[in-house]
């Protein structure tokens, strides 16, 4: 499943805001099994 969040902190602890990007949030994939591909 996907969650989204408004900001993210990268591996060496910067932070990043989406409004940064123009975007309300990140959207994140979040389970046990891969990320589905996105198919046509």
């Amino acid at each position: 499943m996907y969650i989204f969040r408004a900001s993210i902190t990268t591996k060496d602890g910067t932070k990043i805001y989406a409004k940064d990007y123009g975007k309300r949030a990140f959207r994140i994939w979040v389970g046990s099994k891969p990320e589905p591909v996105k198919g046509n």
